[in-house]
This record gives structure tokens, C-alpha cells and sequence, in this order.
């Protein structure tokens, strides 16, 4: 039953099965004590009650008062200003977009020494306001209004120095009436050296401010927020339409915009006025009306579930410039389940890109819950330089430059770039053991008729082809850039693509025959030959492991896609085709190339042999990241399901040729029934897929939370300084992007790895490229910090991060330099220790003191 209160979600885990309710009990209490001992243990060490303020202003009945979150500035660090603003009682003002016509914002011009950047202000969630009178609703801040600010200070900042900082606050402070208020504040902040001891100080203030803000969209719980814009590029005068799609989860639902009890929280989006964009008002999809027989006292109700998409009338002033832009806002909504559980409700933060015709494209608009109480936000300028390089540096090594020359050619260069990428996808790990099987093909063809070696080559290319024609016309229908290799974070389909490179494997053996025996000249005169239904399933299934490898050129290609229309990023893939079916259409029209491969004989069954153990290795290198998807539990599952399937195959190599069909229909039946016992029993009797995913996600976060906790500094767990332990290898951090970022914002060097387990890229340039002595020494010396963001099973934010960096998978290897979190270095898929070396070295060293272990 919906009501006006709500419970924590911590408690409402009804819905969970009986029998593991107990194991979810223990492990978000270990959660909740993991979490509770680093957030008492921060508020302790950070306690200072008092620190740099400004004296008290008051105009219009509004109290104002400036404070800073720290004692002093060091050069290049980043130091959080915060504005309080206190109205009398039953006084307000408003929020940054007034939301009415009547209301004016609140705004902040800061302003400070030479070189001292202010980044974009953070403000409390507002509160919705109706005037009957003027019939007109308004964005208002009620009570106490904290407003932080970012600022960096610049590394040229001469330590012994006071730094002095004034904010003009200008509002509109309303009751009956209205009174607009201008109140310029100051305070000073003393500038030392970098290394020196700072304290924190205002952290009540801070941290309580830092709990009105709204959060980022990643946190968003129990529905799923988009955006989307009806036209990619905009001009002066364009009308376009914004839009917020949100989907609720099966089995939920929200109030809607107008919900019909005042007790009720509605569906309520906030927008700030955006230079250059006349933004209309949001159209709300009307509710569905219910009346909820558990709820007498509300009578009717109006919901949302499913999708919700909320529209947003733009119009593009004629004057306004080609610099992109975001439509940004706070929408605020409440989730209910139908067991009656309200939760709490939620105010995500939104910013929706809005592209120029002729500028450049919206960089990512990264919006960040700022933590308690160090950084706040992020948009701020990076600082240039000193050491000659480069604000953005992508690495220069040779794939690079050539990538980038040919890109420049435009959509051609991108056609071009695509073959190539689709080319070398036949030499990545991930596609080798079954291209082996191509040229035991090839071999087994050398000495036969040309046209039949034709036309299994092209039939081979064909199964290629239609793969990426697929993904081609699914980019085309949907304008959306598709996650390369995200299909192998569904156990499900792992599973199954060991169980067909089993079958090939256990065929080489001889335990079955996979190629169906062909006719020659007489009835009883057989041969064991390859088909085009087994050479277009082969392109198939080449090409589909292919997907878990990223090869030189091919995220390139992938990432362009999305710069073009629709038609031409959907050619893009096909391109892609091509490069790949490539040498095989070339080797099938030139079959005399085939007659230095020496005829048929006794090796060829050693040879087919170890083509069989290849695909072994191949189905244990497909079981691996099972591991980190469905646990050791699940492994053991998934082999016993491998077990059955190489029962079925051996029931199946019974089955002689010419056999009766009453003896074909039932051995065929018995193999289909053991192969499906195989998965039913382990997979739906014993535990089911979904639930061993969700034990691994729970397990991760408590391992990620455990990890920040023991590598807290040593002075009271001041989660600014890192305890790094270098003794055993690089000690890398589990991937969280806020955590990530407040690292980079703190002052570290951070290196972030993208990687799967289910990419073969990855784990090699693991251990070629960064799992090594001299890099590790490299990044001990700058003090960097590790990053391991793992998308072996889909990790919301990190798909995020891919798009933004236009990348279509993994491997991705990111370096930040410190304080700045706009403009990371992106390497090239394929790295060499040099190549990782020289990006740290650019970077430079961690402008913080960190504390490291031997």
C-alpha cells in the first residue's frame, strides 16, 4: 500500500527467496558495519568545527556567510568554497532556475587571485512551490541554503601568500512580498607549500551539504533513467525535443506528476535555464489511475510504471554559438512496490547533451555525488601544464597516428579504418582456435575441384558477413552504439558457446562426425568432407568469439560509428565484414595457392588432433570468467552441463550412416535429453543464473568497501591518503568512477585498466604491457593509484565510460593527470610497457603526499 512514509531499503528485501534471506542478512549487515566504521571514522578524523569564514551579511532577510572546507590551499590541489544562505522564518528564495515567471535565480560570481579557477556550483535539491494567486509554480530553496563551489588552485600559486576570495550573491528573498538581495561576502585562505599538513575544517557544514545535493544518475535505484534529443545536431532557430525516459522495474511503480493525495511525492522534474536554449515546460505523460483497496484514506491513485518518457520543448536562440551544451536538471520521483513498500525518495541529477551544427561534440557531462566532506564537483578547467606537453595527449605511437590520419579523411577514412580493424581481427587470440578450423578446411580442400573450394570459402565469408550485417542493421534501427563483447558478460551465452566448441572438439576426435559424409561417384563410396552449412556456421562462430577480442582499428571504427548517420554507422559494421572475410574470399578465389599444402595422409589425423586440443583450450579459456560472473559454484555447474553434452555427442557418433529412421529418431531424442537434464538440473533445480549473479554483485561491493577501508591513511582514516601496499605486485583498486574521480580530484595520478575476463586482449596486455617491473617501479615513483574496472558482467557506469571515451569495448587503458578529471589520456587497445610508461611520465606524480608501503 503507497502511503506519505517510506522505509529504508536496507529492510524491505521481502520479495527475496526464504532460503536466502539469512546470507543476505549477514552480508549487508558486514555491508552496513564496513560502511558505518570508514563514514564515523572520516567524520572524526576531519572534526575541525570551525575553519576560514567570512563575517555574516544580511540583506533582504537573507543571512549569508562564506566558508572553506580546508585550513589552507596547497598548488594544484582543489579546495570547496560553500555559501550559506538563511532566510528569515517563512522567508525562501529560489533556486537556480526559478521555474516560474515571477521568481528570479540565485547566482553566485566568485571571484579570487590570478590563476584561481571556480568550478560549476553544486545546490541543494529544491522543493516545488504552487501560488494559487499568480498560478504558477516555482523552484525554492526553504530554510537553509548551502551552495559549494570547487576551486583549483593553480600550481604557480607562490606558498606564503593569502589568498583572498569574495562571492557577489545575488536573490530574491519572498514571503507576501518579494525583495531582491545583493551581498557581496569574503574570506581569506592562507596558501602553503605542497606536502604541508592541512586540516579540514567546516566539516559539519560541508557534510551536511554535501547530503541536500542531488545524486548522480548511476545511483539511480529501482528504475532506469536515458535521455535522448529527436535531433543529433542543432542551429540557431532549431526547435527540437528533449527527452527523460524512465523505466521502472517490473513490479514498481512511482507517483505520477499530479499525484491525487497531497500526502503522496510526485514525479517532478527541475530544469536550469541554459544560455542559448529557450527551454519550455516538461509534458508529463498522464498517470493511470487506480484505486488501491489496501489505501481507503488516499481513494484514487495516480502512477507511473513501465516507461515514463518525459518531454522537454526546445527552441535554439538565433544568436546562439556553436559551443555544445546540456539541458540540466534534477528529477525527483518516489518508487513504491506492490507489496506496498514505499522507499525513499530520489533526487538524481540529469544533464542532456545538446549538440551544435559545426561545433564539437558535447564532451561527458560527469555528474558526481560529492562525499563528505572533500571534493564536491568536477567541472572544472583543467590547469595547463608546464612540462611542454600537451592538455590532451592521446598516445602518438604508430596504430595511433595512423588511426587518427585515416579518420581524418571522414566517413571514407572511417570505411577504411573498418577493413582494417576487421582484417586484424583474424590474428587476435580470441578467433585463432577456430580459424583452425578453417584451415583444417582449407587442408582437407587443398586437392579437390576449384569451385568447390570457391564456394565454401564464400560460403565461410558469408557466415561472417551475415554476423555483421546483423549488428549493422541493429546500430541502424536503434542509433545507438553497441557494446562490443557485451554479450559474453551473460553466463547464459558463455555456457552455450563452450558447449559448441566442445561438440567441434569432440568431432576431431572422432567421437562424432560434425561434417556430414558426402557422395562420391557410387552409393557406397563415402568421404568425410566439409559442407556449407558447416562452413557458414563456422564464419558464424568465428566471428561471434571474435566479439570478445578488440583488435587495433576496430574500437576506432566502432567508436566512429556513431559520428554519422545511422545508414552510414551501420555500413561501418559491415566494412568491418569485409576486413574480416577478407583472406578467406581471396584464398577461395586463388585455390592454386592451396598446392604447396602437402595431400592428405596419416598427419593429417595427428594434425586434427591437435586442433581438437586447441579447442579444449578454447572452451577452458570460455569457462574462466564464470568465475567472476556465477562463482566457483557455478563453474562446477557449467561442467557438469559439458559433461552432458559430450554424452549427447558420443550418443550421437552411434548413429551410423544409412541407419533406420525409428533408430535415428530415438538415439537423436535421447541425445536431446540428456542435454537438456543437463541444464535444467543444475541451472534451475539446484540454482538458478540470475541468483549466483547477484551473489557475485553483492560480494564485490563489500570487497570494494572492505578494500577503501584498510587502505585509509593511518591517521584516522582519512580517505585522501591511500595505504597503497606495493610488496605483493601493483595493488590495484576495484573500479568505482566517483571514487575514481575524487582520487584524480584529490590530486593522484590514476590509471584505470578496463578489462574482462572474457577478453583475451586484456589479459595479455596485462601481463605484457603493465604487469611489469619497470612500469610498476614508474607508477610507485609518481605515486599512482590502480584502477581495475572489471566489465566482466555489465557494470552501468563503466558502458558509460566506454561511450564517453568512444570506445566499443575492452581493453581500454585511461590515465588522469592530477585535478584533472575532463581530459584523460586514452592509449591505444595494443600497448607496450613503453607506450604505458611514457602516458604515466606525461601525467606526472601525485600532488599529494601518499602513503606507500614497501
Amino acid at each position: 500500500m503507497p502511503g506519505p512514509g517510506y522505509v529504508d531499503e536496507a529492510v524491505t528485501f521481502s520479495g527475496k527467496k526464504e532460503r536466502r534471506r539469512g546470507d543476505l542478512c549477514g552480508r549487508r549487515l558486514r555491508h552496513a558495519l564496513v560502511s558505518a566504521l570508514v563514514m564515523v571514522a572520516a567524520a572524526s578524523g576531519e572534526s575541525a568545527a570551525a575553519g576560514p569564514t567570512s563575517a555574516i551579511k544580511k540583506d533582504a532577510n537573507v543571512a549569508v556567510q562564506a566558508f572553506a572546507d580546508r585550513t589552507a590551499a596547497a598548488p594544484g590541489e582543489v579546495v570547496n568554497l560553500l555559501i550559506s544562505l538563511t532566510p528569515d522564518k517563512d522567508w525562501h528564495v529560489y533556486w537556480r532556475g526559478p521555474g516560474g515567471l515571477t521568481g528570479l535565480p540565485t547566482t553566485i560570481d566568485w571571484s579570487g587571485p590570478a590563476g584561481f579557477s571556480f568550478g560549476r556550483t553544486q545546490f541543494p535539491v529544491p522543493k516545488r512551490s504552487f501560488d494559487s494567486e499568480l498560478n504558477e509554480t516555482s523552484f525554492i530553496l526553504e530554510g537553509e541554503a548551502l551552495l559549494v563551489t570547487p576551486v583549483r588552485v593553480p600550481t604557480s600559486a607562490a606558498p606564503g601568500k593569502d589568498a583572498l576570495f569574495k562571492a557577489k550573491v545575488s536573490y530574491l528573498a519572498c514571503k507576501k512580498e518579494c525583495i531582491p538581495g545583493d551581498v557581496e561576502v569574503s574570506l581569506v585562505l592562507p596558501v602553503v607549500s605542497t606536502g604541508s599538513k592541512i586540516e579540514s575544517a567546516n566539516a559539519e557544514m560541508f557534510g551536511r551539504a554535501a547530503r541536500r545535493f542531488p545524486l548522480p544518475i548511476e545511483k539511480a535505484k529501482h528504475v532506469k533513467l536515458s535521455d535522448r534529443t529527436d535531433k543529433p545536431r542543432v542551429k540557431p532557430g532549431d526547435t527540437f525535443t528533449a527527452s527523460l525516459v524512465a523505466e521502472v522495474a517490473a513490479g514498481h511503480h512511482m507517483q505520477s506528476n499530479k499525484p491525487l493525495s497531497k500526502e503522496l511525492i510526485p514525479a517532478v522534474l527541475f530544469l536550469e535555464p541554459t544560455d542559448g536554449l529557450e527551454i519550455g515546460e516538461v509534458v508529463y505523460p498522464p498517470g493511470r489511475e487506480r484505486t488501491d483497496p489496501g489505501a481507503p484514506g488516499l481513494g484514487k491513485l495516480s502512477e507511473y510504471d513501465g516507461e515514463v518518457k518525459l518531454t522537454i520543448p526546445v527552441t535554439v536562440a538565433e544568436d546562439a554559438n556553436t559551443a555544445p551544451r546540456w539541458i540540466r536538471g534534477v528529477f525527483q520521483y518516489q518508487i513504491c512496490n506492490e507489496s506496498g513498500t514505499c522507499f525513499p525518495p530520489q533526487h538524481i541529477e540529469i544533464a542532456i547533451p545538446v549538440q551544435m551544427e559545426g561545433g564539437p561534440a558535447p564532451t561527458a557531462a560527469v555528474i558526481v555525488a560529492p562525499p563528505v566532506p572533500i571534493a564536491v564537483t568536477d567541472q572544472l578547467e583543467p590547469e595547463p601544464v608546464s612540462n611542454g606537453a600537451d592538455a590532451v595527449l592521446p598516445s602518438q605511437n604508430i596504430l595511433t597516428r595512423a588511426q587518427n590520419w585515416l579518420l581524418g579523411f571522414g566517413y571514407l577514412g572511417a570505411l577504411l579504418v573498418a577493413v582494417i580493424g576487421g582484417f586484424v581481427l583474424n590474428l587476435m587470440p580470441c578467433v585463432l582456435p577456430v580459424i583452425s578450423l578453417k584451415i583444417l578446411s582449407f587442408v582437407r580442400q587443398a586437392h579437390e575441384h576449384r569451385a568447390r573450394v570457391f564456394w565454401l570459402g564464400m560460403t565461410y565469408s558469408a557466415g561472417i558477413m551475415v554476423f555483421f550485417s546483423v549488428i549493422g542493421l541493429l546500430f541502424w534501427q536503434t542509433n545507438k552504439q553497441l557494446g562490443w563483447g557485451e554479450q559474453f558478460q551473460k553466463p547464459q551465452v558463455v555456457i552455450g558457446l563452450a558447449a559448441i566448441v566442445t561438440a567441434f572438439a569432440l568431432s576431431l576426435f572422432e567421437v562424432f562426425m560434425i561434417f556430414p559424409p558426402k557422395i562420391i561417384n557410387k552409393l557406397d563410396e563415402k568421404a568425410e568432407g566439409e559442407g556449407f552449412l558447416s562452413a557458414f556456421v563456422t564464419g558464424l562462430l568465428a566471428t561471434f568469439l571474435g566479439t570478445a577480442c578488440t583488435a587495433p582499428f576496430l574500437s576506432a571504427a566502432i567508436g566512429a560509428a556513431s559520428k554519422f548517420s545511422p545508414t552510414q554507422g551501420g555500413f561501418i559494421f559491415v566494412a568491418v565484414g569485409v576486413g574480416m572475410a577478407l583472406p578467406f574470399m581471396v584464398l577461395a578465389a586463388n585455390p592454386g595457392w592451396l598446392r604447396f599444402v602437402p595431400r592428405a595422409g596419416p598427419w593429417m589425423t595427428t594434425f586434427e588432433y591437435l586442433m581438437g586440443f586447441l579447442l579444449l583450450g578454447t572452451v577452458i579459456w570460455l569457462l574462466n570468467p564464470l568465475r567472476g560472473q556465477i562463482g566457483g559454484e557455478g563453474v562446477l555447474l557449467a561442467m557438469i552441463f559439458l559433461l552432458t553434452v559430450a554424452m549427447a555427442a558420443w550418443i550421437k557418433g552411434k548413429i551410423e550412416f544409412g541407419a533406420p529412421t525409428a533408430k535415428r529418431v530415438k538415439l537423436y531424442g535421447l541425445a536431446l535429453t540428456i542435454v537438456l537434464l543437463g541444464w535444467l538440473l543444475p541451472f534451475r533445480i539446484f540454482h538458478s543464473i540470475d541468483d549466483l549473479i547477484a551473489q557475485q554483485i553483492e560480494n564485490r561491493e563489500l570487497m570494494a568497501d572492505g578494500q577503501l577501508y584498510r587502505q585509509a591513511g593511518q591517521k584516522g582514516l582519512n580517505l585522501t591518503q591511500r595505504n597503497l601496499d606495493w610488496s605483493k605486485g601493483i595493488p590495484w583498486q576495484h573500479y568505482k568512477r566517483d571514487r575514481a574521480l575524487e582520487d584524480v580530484r584529490n590530486g593522484y595520478t590514476v590509471f584505470i585498466d578496463y578489462t574482462a575476463d572474457w577478453c583475451a586482449n586484456c589479459k595479455v596486455m596485462l601481463k605484457t604491457a603493465i604487469e611489469r617491473p619497470d612500469v610498476m617501479a614508474v607508477m610507485k615513483e609518481l605515486n599512482v593509484i590502480p584502477y581495475t574496472a572489471d566489465y566482466t558482467l555489465p557494470v552501468k557506469e563503466i558502458k558509460e565510460d566506454l561511450e564517453r571515451f568512444q570506445r566499443g569495448g575492452v581493453p581500454v587503458f585511461v590515465v588522469y593527470r592530477p585535478n584533472d578529471v575532463d581530459k584523460p589520456e586514452i592509449l591505444p587497445e595494443v600497448i607496450t610497457q613503453t607506450d604505458l610508461i611514457e602516458a604515466l611520465r606525461r601525467a606526472g606524480r601525485s600532488r599529494v603526499q601518499v602513503a606507500v608501503k614497501p
